[in-house]
């Protein structure tokens, strides 16, 4: 893909620029990791002992961004299977508030 450049801005500053933003972009992913666990921990631990009427017990809890990581990596059978349950209740205690 060639982009039209009308302004006089030469290829390497715009190669830096992008790689300042990707840089950026993953500095705040990892800063903002440790709070979107930190939020799936509350959640977890708020849901020990609890049943939903129509959802039954919560098995796990994870943020958003990793379980769309893993539908889109893994795909959605495979992340709601019984041996994925397991497997995540094994790693992450933690974010398991109920055992299958």
């Amino acid at each position: 893909m060639q982009v039209v450049n009308q302004q006089g801005i030469s290829d390497e500053e715009v190669n830096n620029a992008l790689m300042q933003e990707i840089q950026a972009s993953l500095h705040e992913e990892k800063h903002t990791e440790k709070e979107r666990y930190d939020q799936a921990r509350k959640d977890a631990s708020s849901n020990v002992g609890k049943e939903h009427p129509l959802l039954g017990r919560c098995v796990a809890t994870m943020p958003p961004r990793e379980y769309f990581r893993l539908i889109k990596k893994y795909g959605h059978a495979e992340v709601h299977s019984k041996e994925f349950l397991k497997y995540f209740q094994n790693k992450f205690s933690d974010l398991s508030p109920n055992k299958i």
